[in-house]
Protein backbone atom coordinates (compact mmCIF):
# COMPACT_ATOMS: atom_id res chain seq x y z
CA UNK A 1 0.00 0.00 0.00
CA UNK A 2 1.22 3.63 -1.01
CA UNK A 3 0.55 6.73 0.93
CA UNK A 4 0.64 9.90 -0.16
CA UNK A 5 0.73 12.90 2.61
CA UNK A 6 -1.53 16.02 1.53
CA UNK A 7 -0.62 19.35 3.16
CA UNK A 8 -3.21 21.68 2.21
CA UNK A 9 -0.59 25.05 1.27
CA UNK A 10 0.94 23.15 -1.14
CA UNK A 11 0.68 21.87 -4.27
CA UNK A 12 3.12 18.95 -4.98
CA UNK A 13 2.86 15.76 -2.98
CA UNK A 14 5.40 13.55 -1.93
CA UNK A 15 4.40 9.54 -1.86
CA UNK A 16 5.52 7.50 0.88
CA UNK A 17 6.94 4.24 -0.83
CA UNK A 18 8.38 1.30 2.43
CA UNK A 19 11.60 1.26 2.58
CA UNK A 20 11.56 -2.68 1.41
CA UNK A 21 10.05 -2.01 -1.89
CA UNK A 22 12.36 -1.34 -4.83
CA UNK A 23 10.66 1.99 -6.27
CA UNK A 24 12.21 5.09 -5.07
CA UNK A 25 10.69 7.63 -3.89
CA UNK A 26 8.21 9.81 -6.69
CA UNK A 27 7.70 13.58 -6.53
CA UNK A 28 4.24 14.32 -8.28
CA UNK A 29 1.24 17.04 -8.09
CA UNK A 30 -2.17 16.89 -8.63
CA UNK A 31 -2.48 17.11 -12.36
CA UNK A 32 0.28 13.93 -12.29
CA UNK A 33 -2.17 11.97 -10.47
CA UNK A 34 -1.96 9.47 -13.42
CA UNK A 35 1.63 9.13 -13.30
CA UNK A 36 1.39 6.81 -9.66
CA UNK A 37 -0.21 3.68 -8.83
CA UNK A 38 -4.08 2.77 -9.42
CA UNK A 39 -4.51 2.60 -5.74
CA UNK A 40 -3.31 5.33 -3.45
CA UNK A 41 -3.96 6.62 0.29
CA UNK A 42 -4.25 9.87 0.38
CA UNK A 43 -4.65 11.54 3.85
CA UNK A 44 -6.03 14.92 4.38
CA UNK A 45 -5.24 16.98 7.22
CA UNK A 46 -8.64 17.61 9.49
CA UNK A 47 -9.88 17.03 12.64
CA UNK A 48 -10.49 13.54 11.57
CA UNK A 49 -8.90 11.93 9.06
CA UNK A 50 -10.51 11.17 6.04
CA UNK A 51 -9.22 8.34 3.13
CA UNK A 52 -9.54 9.13 -0.44
CA UNK A 53 -9.27 7.08 -3.39
CA UNK A 54 -7.39 7.65 -6.46
CA UNK A 55 -11.32 6.50 -8.37
CA UNK A 56 -13.09 8.65 -6.27
CA UNK A 57 -11.50 12.19 -7.50
CA UNK A 58 -11.53 10.69 -10.84
CA UNK A 59 -15.50 10.31 -10.47
CA UNK A 60 -15.96 13.86 -9.74
CA UNK A 61 -16.68 16.48 -12.03
CA UNK A 62 -13.96 18.76 -13.31
CA UNK A 63 -15.46 22.42 -14.02
CA UNK A 64 -12.18 24.22 -14.37
CA UNK A 65 -11.64 26.02 -17.34
CA UNK A 66 -9.71 24.09 -20.13
CA UNK A 67 -7.31 26.20 -22.63
CA UNK A 68 -8.59 25.52 -26.58
CA UNK A 69 -8.66 26.63 -29.40
CA UNK A 70 -10.83 29.61 -30.58
CA UNK A 71 -13.65 30.30 -33.38
CA UNK A 72 -13.33 30.94 -36.83
CA UNK A 73 -15.24 33.23 -38.54
CA UNK A 74 -15.11 35.48 -41.89
CA UNK A 75 -14.38 38.99 -41.83
CA UNK A 76 -15.52 40.30 -45.43
CA UNK A 77 -14.59 43.06 -46.80
CA UNK A 78 -11.43 43.37 -44.91
CA UNK A 79 -8.20 41.98 -44.62
CA UNK A 80 -7.43 42.43 -40.71
CA UNK A 81 -9.20 41.13 -37.27
CA UNK A 82 -10.65 42.61 -34.42
CA UNK A 83 -8.34 43.01 -31.12
CA UNK A 84 -10.33 40.10 -29.65
CA UNK A 85 -9.12 37.85 -32.84
CA UNK A 86 -6.27 37.00 -34.60
CA UNK A 87 -5.68 36.81 -38.06
CA UNK A 88 -5.11 32.97 -39.52
CA UNK A 89 -4.83 34.34 -43.22
CA UNK A 90 -6.63 36.89 -45.52
CA UNK A 91 -7.42 36.73 -49.10
CA UNK A 92 -9.76 37.54 -51.78
CA UNK A 93 -13.68 36.56 -51.75
CA UNK A 94 -15.12 33.96 -54.49
CA UNK A 95 -17.98 32.75 -55.47
CA UNK A 96 -20.33 31.74 -58.45
CA UNK A 97 -20.37 34.41 -61.55
CA UNK A 98 -23.98 36.32 -60.86
CA UNK A 99 -25.37 35.08 -64.43
CA UNK A 100 -24.67 31.09 -64.16
CA UNK A 101 -27.61 28.72 -62.83
CA UNK A 102 -25.54 25.62 -61.71
CA UNK A 103 -22.56 25.64 -58.83
CA UNK A 104 -21.89 27.20 -55.22
CA UNK A 105 -24.07 29.08 -53.67
CA UNK A 106 -21.89 30.10 -51.01
CA UNK A 107 -18.98 32.31 -50.60
CA UNK A 108 -15.15 31.62 -50.19
CA UNK A 109 -12.53 33.41 -49.12
CA UNK A 110 -9.45 32.45 -50.74
CA UNK A 111 -6.38 32.41 -49.96
CA UNK A 112 -3.62 34.39 -51.58
CA UNK A 113 -1.33 31.71 -51.85
CA UNK A 114 -3.31 28.82 -53.70
CA UNK A 115 -0.76 25.00 -53.84
CA UNK A 116 -2.06 23.14 -56.28
CA UNK A 117 -2.24 19.01 -56.82
CA UNK A 118 -2.78 17.32 -59.99
CA UNK A 119 -4.57 19.77 -63.02
CA UNK A 120 -5.13 19.89 -66.47
CA UNK A 121 -4.33 23.13 -68.59
CA UNK A 122 -7.64 22.72 -70.61
CA UNK A 123 -10.74 24.38 -69.62
CA UNK A 124 -12.89 21.52 -69.07
CA UNK A 125 -16.58 21.43 -68.17
CA UNK A 126 -17.00 21.77 -64.90
CA UNK A 127 -17.88 24.11 -62.06
CA UNK A 128 -16.17 27.08 -61.75
CA UNK A 129 -15.02 30.03 -59.41
CA UNK A 130 -14.81 33.58 -59.60
CA UNK A 131 -14.07 36.96 -58.08
CA UNK A 132 -16.26 39.28 -56.33
CA UNK A 133 -17.16 42.68 -56.59
CA UNK A 134 -18.67 45.58 -54.54
CA UNK A 135 -22.60 46.50 -56.79
CA UNK A 136 -23.99 49.92 -56.14
CA UNK A 137 -25.12 51.31 -59.31
CA UNK A 138 -28.56 52.05 -58.06
CA UNK A 139 -26.31 54.25 -54.97
CA UNK A 140 -24.68 57.11 -57.32
CA UNK A 141 -23.33 58.61 -53.77
CA UNK A 142 -22.89 55.52 -51.69
CA UNK A 143 -23.69 57.53 -47.77
CA UNK A 144 -24.02 53.63 -46.17
CA UNK A 145 -20.58 52.78 -45.82
CA UNK A 146 -17.33 54.34 -44.11
CA UNK A 147 -14.61 54.77 -46.63
CA UNK A 148 -11.78 55.33 -43.64
CA UNK A 149 -9.74 52.48 -45.65
CA UNK A 150 -11.18 52.95 -49.24
CA UNK A 151 -11.47 56.22 -51.24
CA UNK A 152 -13.87 54.23 -53.39
CA UNK A 153 -15.22 50.16 -53.48
CA UNK A 154 -17.92 50.37 -56.28
CA UNK A 155 -16.94 47.37 -58.91
CA UNK A 156 -13.63 46.44 -56.56
CA UNK A 157 -12.50 42.87 -55.75
CA UNK A 158 -13.43 42.15 -52.14
CA UNK A 159 -11.16 40.85 -50.46
CA UNK A 160 -11.60 39.00 -46.98
CA UNK A 161 -10.07 37.96 -43.96
CA UNK A 162 -10.48 34.53 -41.89
CA UNK A 163 -9.86 35.38 -37.65
CA UNK A 164 -9.89 32.84 -34.94
CA UNK A 165 -10.44 34.14 -31.49
CA UNK A 166 -8.14 34.36 -28.71
CA UNK A 167 -10.37 32.52 -26.61
CA UNK A 168 -12.63 29.78 -27.19
CA UNK A 169 -15.87 31.34 -27.97
CA UNK A 170 -19.01 31.18 -29.70
CA UNK A 171 -19.57 33.22 -32.74
CA UNK A 172 -23.08 34.20 -34.16
CA UNK A 173 -23.42 36.52 -37.43
CA UNK A 174 -26.34 38.49 -36.23
CA UNK A 175 -28.57 40.01 -39.04
CA UNK A 176 -30.18 43.79 -38.82
CA UNK A 177 -28.61 44.91 -35.76
CA UNK A 178 -25.49 47.03 -35.18
CA UNK A 179 -24.95 45.96 -31.50
CA UNK A 180 -24.88 42.68 -29.96
CA UNK A 181 -26.86 41.24 -27.05
CA UNK A 182 -25.77 42.42 -23.48
CA UNK A 183 -23.33 38.97 -22.52
CA UNK A 184 -21.58 39.59 -26.19
CA UNK A 185 -18.41 40.72 -27.80
CA UNK A 186 -18.39 43.00 -31.13
CA UNK A 187 -16.03 41.56 -33.30
CA UNK A 188 -17.55 43.89 -36.60
CA UNK A 189 -20.34 45.25 -37.65
CA UNK A 190 -21.18 46.47 -41.57
CA UNK A 191 -23.85 45.93 -43.88
CA UNK A 192 -25.78 42.92 -44.94
CA UNK A 193 -25.17 41.60 -48.48
CA UNK A 194 -26.21 39.04 -50.94
CA UNK A 195 -26.63 38.49 -54.97
CA UNK A 196 -29.38 40.69 -56.58
CA UNK A 197 -32.95 39.26 -56.32
CA UNK A 198 -33.47 39.14 -60.27
CA UNK A 199 -29.74 37.43 -61.27
CA UNK A 200 -29.51 33.65 -61.90
CA UNK A 201 -26.93 32.54 -59.63
CA UNK A 202 -28.23 33.12 -55.81
CA UNK A 203 -25.56 33.78 -52.88
CA UNK A 204 -25.32 33.63 -49.07
CA UNK A 205 -26.41 36.60 -46.83
CA UNK A 206 -23.20 37.53 -45.41
CA UNK A 207 -21.97 40.39 -43.37
CA UNK A 208 -19.48 42.76 -45.11
CA UNK A 209 -17.46 45.31 -42.79
CA UNK A 210 -19.02 48.60 -42.22
CA UNK A 211 -15.42 50.48 -43.29
CA UNK A 212 -14.31 47.90 -46.68
CA UNK A 213 -11.15 47.95 -47.95
CA UNK A 214 -11.07 47.34 -52.14
CA UNK A 215 -8.60 44.84 -53.43
CA UNK A 216 -5.51 47.26 -54.89
CA UNK A 217 -5.28 44.42 -57.63
CA UNK A 218 -8.67 44.72 -59.02
CA UNK A 219 -10.04 48.06 -59.77
CA UNK A 220 -11.60 47.24 -63.44
CA UNK A 221 -15.25 45.84 -64.03
CA UNK A 222 -14.83 42.15 -64.51
CA UNK A 223 -18.04 40.90 -63.00
CA UNK A 224 -18.03 37.91 -61.18
CA UNK A 225 -19.93 36.97 -58.07
CA UNK A 226 -21.71 40.54 -57.27
CA UNK A 227 -22.67 42.06 -54.01
CA UNK A 228 -25.39 44.00 -53.61
CA UNK A 229 -27.42 45.39 -50.26
CA UNK A 230 -30.19 43.47 -48.98
CA UNK A 231 -33.45 45.76 -48.20
CA UNK A 232 -36.40 45.33 -46.09
CA UNK A 233 -39.28 44.06 -47.92
CA UNK A 234 -42.48 44.07 -45.95
CA UNK A 235 -45.19 41.63 -46.34
CA UNK A 236 -44.61 38.36 -44.76
CA UNK A 237 -41.70 40.42 -43.45
CA UNK A 238 -43.64 42.39 -40.49
CA UNK A 239 -43.48 46.26 -41.06
CA UNK A 240 -43.14 47.44 -38.23
CA UNK A 241 -40.45 46.96 -36.60
CA UNK A 242 -38.87 46.65 -40.38
CA UNK A 243 -39.16 49.49 -42.67
CA UNK A 244 -39.57 48.53 -46.56
CA UNK A 245 -36.72 49.42 -48.69
CA UNK A 246 -34.53 50.30 -45.72
CA UNK A 247 -30.83 48.80 -45.83
CA UNK A 248 -29.96 46.12 -43.30
CA UNK A 249 -27.77 45.93 -41.16
CA UNK A 250 -25.29 43.19 -39.11
CA UNK A 251 -23.02 42.12 -36.76
CA UNK A 252 -20.77 39.15 -35.72
CA UNK A 253 -20.94 38.87 -32.07
CA UNK A 254 -18.80 36.28 -29.98
CA UNK A 255 -19.37 34.96 -26.22
CA UNK A 256 -16.65 34.13 -24.24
Amino acid sequence: MVTLNLDAKVSTFSLLIPASSAVPTVFCSLLDLLCCPETVNIVLPSKTNRVISKKSLDDKPDDTPKPGPGSLYTRWGRTSCSPYSSLVYDGVVGGQFFDHTGGGSNLLCLPNDPIWANYTTEVEKCGYIYGSEYQFELYPTNKLFSFANAESIYEHNVPCAVCLTRQPAVVMMLPARTRCYPGWTIEFSGYLMTARHDHKGRLEYVCVDYAPEADPAGYSNEDGALLYFVQAACGSLPCPPYVNGRELTCVVCSKY
